[in-house]
């Protein structure tokens, strides 16, 4: 018996993958300090190697370990105002770029002139170190105010509300879009996106943001908390898309296969990178 086109596609496995995740999300953000930046260290660090890996790095390469350790480096000192994550990240910076230029020497040392310029190895560099600075960046910093939001005051609530807004976000876009979706949103960009699921997206992740401003330890302004659930919605669908237009300049379905429905970590982590730094900045800028 053929299932039903909604059970199709990898659905019971995506879902099942997030009942088993959310319990462990939950308890590691309940914990907070040094469990929750391990856990978010190891899921960055996952996302690099991912994106490094997709983006033609060779697994011995320098760049793509040197960006991985910046992520964790990062996720590290947020923990603490005494280290700032400014340097880290410099730190990080410098060696991505320093260490294929490095390597071209030692590969070099000891070789006769060239006739004439070879644009080769220049061009290699550039595309290593630009991967590495644009894993660096797009993983490891906007992941790292995951950290951040967490060490704010009441910060376990608005990571919670961060979290859920870009589930619930995701999870409206993909059941409408699979029960009702008809017109595409952005076929070039991701052909199975609907107009009709984005629209669910927005909405669920919208009322997902005001239930959760019910909580008791989390009463703001309505007004505020209004401008909150129309960006947030928003922000989870542009991470999503931006993830999407970096795979399909690749010619990917998924990063990889690690989390069975969702593809790899950074498939999973897309819109709360995107999610989390927006609530991290509406808390610093708005409601403290």
């Amino acid at each position: 018996m053929t299932p039903p086109a909604w059970l199709r596609g990898g659905v019971v496995p995506r879902f099942a993958t997030g009942f088993a995740a959310m319990p462990l999300a939950v308890l590691a953000i309940l914990e907070g300090g040094p469990v929750l930046a391990a856990v978010v260290a190891a899921l960055l660090a996952l996302a690099v190697l991912e994106f490094g890996l997709g983006m033609r790095l060779a697994r011995t390469d320098p760049v793509l370990w040197l960006a991985a350790a910046g992520a964790v480096a990062m996720s590290a000192v947020a923990l603490t105002d005494d280290i700032p994550t400014a340097w880290p990240f410099s730190a990080a910076v410098l060696a991505i770029v320093a260490a294929p230029v490095l390597q071209q020497l030692v590969r070099e040392r000891g070789q006769p002139p060239d006739d004439g310029p070879d644009p080769g190895p220049f061009a290699d560099l550039c595309r290593r170190s630009g991967v590495g600075l644009g894993a660096l960046v797009y993983i490891g910093w906007l992941g790292s105010f995951i950290v951040l939001l967490r060490e704010l005051p009441q910060g376990e609530e608005w990571l919670l509300l961060a979290v859920a807004a870009g589930m619930a976000t995701d999870t409206g876009a993909f059941a409408v879009g699979k029960l009702l979706g008809r017109r595409p949103m952005a076929p070039r960009i991701s052909p199975r996106k609907t107009i009709e699921g984005g629209i669910a997206g927005l909405l669920v992740g919208f009322a997902a943001v005001l239930l959760i401003n019910l909580l008791p330890d989390l009463q703001v302004a309505v007004w505020k908390m209004v401008l909150l659930g129309i960006a947030l919605p928003l922000m989870a669908t542009a991470g999503d898309l931006a993830e999407s237009v970096i795979k399909r300049a690749l010619d990917v379905k998924d990063f990889s296969q690690l989390v069975p429905g969702h593809g790899g970590v950074l498939d999973r982590l897309d819109s709360l990178l995107f999610v989390v730094p927006t609530v991290y900045f509406f808390v610093q800028w708005i409601v403290l």
